[in-house]
């Protein structure tokens, strides 16, 4: 088995990448995703991928490891089973979270993107699905919040909508948390929708299967902390006519680790925020 490390250059900024069976080759990813090299057709030598999983870590080293296991047990029962790849994005993690996912990266389909800053979720989740081979990406978030058990479910609409989004707050979805954050969290979404004028009912998460080659053509414009991004995503997905599908999952609160998402009031504002920039921008 064969095992790399070297950097990437993307979006002007080097990362650390490591896979296991590859071809080293010097990239510059630009800002449409698209790999630019002298020396190679492809970043790494992953023949035939149909999906890409897309996993942001930060200090995740109590759940990453069992996390890409069960997304492999889960993902190797389906009809992706020999086409998908686990991408894992971590954000300068200063516990064991780099280190182990170095260790994962020695399976031939995993690959460890080690971002040398602290950026944000949004931007880690971006930064992977540029480097994804993958007609189709998943994304995800590494405490267990969101069941790996329904990516089945998800990737049964594949063919059908561009976008299929995980949603808490339609027919059949719920979320097991503190009842505050609970309905804070679902009166918030609705508030949102309305002001900039969309039907989905959850816009915050992370839970997502996106049509790579759509999502890397939305003009996004604006850098994210929280969940704030999905606003943007089905705002600009709307002004293109893409096509939207939400099913319905159970949101697990995390067991293990410490919540990267703050108080409520935090994030609502950060929710309001990012509404009224859409609702009003030029």
């Amino acid at each position: 088995m064969l095992f790399i490390h070297y950097e990437i250059i993307l979006n002007n900024n080097v990362y650390k990448y490591s896979f296991g069976e590859g071809l080293v080759v010097k990239y510059i990813i630009n800002g449409h995703g698209k790999k630019i090299s002298s020396n190679s057709p492809s970043l790494v030598s992953i023949n035939h991928v149909l999906l890409s999983v897309v996993i942001p870590t930060f200090n995740e080293e109590k759940n990453i490891s069992k996390l890409a296991h069960k997304v492999k047990e889960v993902l190797d029962n389906t009809n992706f089973k020999d086409n998908y790849e686990l991408i894992v994005v971590d954000d300068n993690s200063k516990d064991k979270t780099p280190e182990i996912i170095d260790q994962l990266a020695k399976n031939s389909n995993f690959i460890a993107l080690h971002r040398l800053k602290d950026k944000g979720i949004f931007s880690a989740v971006v930064d992977g699905i540029k480097i994804a081979n993958g007609k189709f990406v998943l994304t995800m978030d590494a405490d267990f919040s969101h069941p790996p058990e329904i990516i089945p479910y998800i990737l049964s609409y594949s063919k059908d909508y561009d976008i299929v989004s995980a949603s808490r707050f339609i027919k059949g979805g719920g979320m097991e948390s503190p009842f505050i954050r609970k309905i804070g969290s679902k009166i918030l979404n609705r508030i949102c929708g309305i002001i900039i004028g969309l039907k989905i009912r959850d816009l915050g998460g992370n839970f997502r299967l996106f049509n790579r080659k759509k999502f890397l053509e939305l003009p996004l414009r604006y850098d994210s902390v929280f969940g704030e991004f999905g606003f943007e995503i089905f705002y600009r997905a709307k002004k293109l006519s893409y096509r939207v599908k939400e099913v319905p999952f159970t949101y697990h609160f995390r067991k293990e680790g410490k919540s990267k998402m703050g108080n409520l009031l935090k994030y609502g504002m950060a929710y309001l925020r990012r509404a009224f920039q859409l609702r009003f921008e030029r």
